[in-house]
């Protein structure tokens, strides 16, 4: 049996196949009662809509890009989760490049891209952000998201991660650590950059020597986080706090002063960076950063429909609120 068409569907439902087309592809411009009568006969009929032809007549994909550092980070699944939310009530498909899995297809996604596979592009990953802002010399929407590029006009949406990174120092100095290791992934990425020079930033404040032998640079997961704390630790130095610019690298870092026999929060206390789910489930619970990670990607999404549909989007960053959450992983003020 063929499958219906947009005519066979009109037919049944006795309207046009122009009211058909508006129902599914703007359902607000159609009566309710025409419109619920249109989309029970859709269903009834399986009616699968011709997006080829659409694509064509339209010039649109209603797909989005949405380019990422690695999918193995909760932090980022959070974000993803938002802009999917976002997207499909709107009626886009998400593409998920993921980089870490698969770098050797960065090649790929720049020929989709400049092919005009996908509407628009969201970007995690700073560097990609980059090339793409060279190769498509601003003739593609693009949105940067939980991170920026300085001095570029990308719109983006993130939280203030110096003043974020501040508020945890700040309460560690106020717990009356002074011995304060630092542990982080690429400093040339702009939440790590932002997040190291808050730690010194803080430090400085309170007169406190900055040790540039505390501070160390890895892998932004669990395995990172540990081998850093266990490097960290063999170097003997006193150290009475840990402010892990991830919440994965500080639950690695509370597992490697386990397993040296030391204590959290009392022998050393650990900060993380972002509230994962794992971090309020960790022994003991982790202090940390809350970032508005759905929020973050529903966000992204609006501003790239936005820029979509040819509205004026301001240039920058625009920032979202941050929650210091403390638990027990850094102890309280007496």
């Amino acid at each position: 049996m063929n499958a219906p068409t947009i005519k066979d569907v009109a037919n049944a439902a006795g309207v046009s196949a122009a009211t058909i087309s508006r129902v599914l592809s703007n359902p607000d411009m159609v009566k309710p009662a025409t419109r619920e009568r249109v989309l029970q006969i859709v269903k009834e009929m399986n009616y699968q809509p011709n997006v080829l032809a659409r694509q064509l007549r339209t010039q649109t994909t209603k797909a989005v890009i949405v380019i990422v550092p690695t999918i193995k980070n909760s932090f980022f699944q959070g974000i993803i989760s938002g802009i999917g939310v976002e997207a499909e009530s709107l009626g886009y498909q998400m593409l998920i490049a993921d980089l870490n899995s698969q770098p050797s297809l960065e090649s790929y996604y720049f020929e989709a891209i400049q092919q005009r596979q996908v509407d628009g592009i969201i970007s995690l990953s700073a560097n990609m952000t980059k090339k793409l802002e060279t190769l498509l010399n601003d003739k593609y929407p693009l949105i940067m998201v939980a991170q920026c590029v300085p001095d570029h006009t990308i719109p983006s949406i993130s939280i203030d991660n110096v003043a974020a990174s501040k508020a945890l120092m700040t309460h560690l100095v106020r717990l009356g650590h002074r011995n304060i290791a630092h542990i982080s992934a690429d400093p040339k990425q702009s939440p790590y950059q932002d997040r190291l020079n808050s730690y010194i930033s803080v430090l400085e404040e309170h007169n406190i020597p900055v040790d540039n032998e505390l501070i160390s640079y890895g892998e932004p997961s669990i395995k990172g986080g540990y081998d850093q704390m266990w490097s960290l630790l063999a170097k003997k130095k006193t150290i009475t706090a840990v402010f892990a610019a991830g919440d994965t690298m500080a639950i690695g870092a509370m597992k490697a002063l386990k397993d040296q026999g030391l204590r959290v929060p009392e022998d050393c206390a650990v900060v993380g960076f972002d509230d994962i789910d794992l971090s309020a489930f960790w022994e003991p619970a982790l202090t940390t950063i809350r970032q508005p990670k759905e929020m973050l990607g529903r966000r992204a999404f609006q501003k790239l429909l936005a820029l979509l549909q040819n509205e004026p989007v301001t240039g920058g960053q625009e920032f979202l609120p941050y929650e210091l959450i403390i638990r027990e992983s850094c102890g309280y003020f007496l």
